[in-house]
């Protein structure tokens, strides 16, 4: 009888605690996120309303061409942190096709290009994963690992039909 209680209690144990690190973990991914989006949004702050409309976008000042490729290496850190599994499966659905379409519109696309070949230069970062998200909208950098893909798709996780978390871009 005792080693009966011993294992239930050793069992609700060790349930307690995986779900408390997996809570600790959730709430983790969520203030990594909540950072970068105020990253996003401080960058924005930075471009006249003519440039986040496309209009004049040749003719941007030194301050708002830096904050368009500011928010390039901003994606590109938010992409390395997907694939690292720190940001949900929800949050990279918005940003990562936000990030796509913000990259096809007038000033970006023409900086965005620059910054290709600023990169292939070897003056600028690599930008792996924004090169893939450049041609592909539905390019998602998620975590490869067996166990990680597992446990994105666990039934407990939340569903897309919820709320988004993070501003569109």
């Amino acid at each position: 009888m005792e080693w009966l209680s011993l294992t239930i209690a050793l069992l609700t144990a060790s349930v307690a605690s995986g779900i408390a690190i997996w809570q600790v973990r959730t709430q983790r991914v969520r203030q990594v996120e909540d950072f970068y989006v105020a990253r996003y949004w401080s960058l924005l702050d930075r471009l006249s309303n003519r440039t986040l409309r496309g209009m004049d976008a040749d003719s941007l000042s030194e301050p708002e061409e830096a904050a368009v490729r500011l928010y390039f290496r901003l994606s590109e850190d938010e992409a390395d942190l997907r694939a690292q599994g720190w940001v949900s499966d929800d949050t990279w659905r918005d940003w990562g096709g936000a990030i796509h379409s913000q990259m096809h519109r007038p000033p970006f696309d023409r900086l965005w290009a620059e910054t290709t070949q600023d990169s292939d230069a070897g003056r600028d970062y690599a930008f792996r994963h924004l090169r893939q998200l450049w041609r592909d909208a539905a390019y998602d950098p998620a975590p490869s690992r067996t166990f990680r893909r597992w446990f994105r798709r666990t039934p407990w996780r939340r569903s897309a039909t919820t709320a988004p978390r993070s501003p569109a871009r």
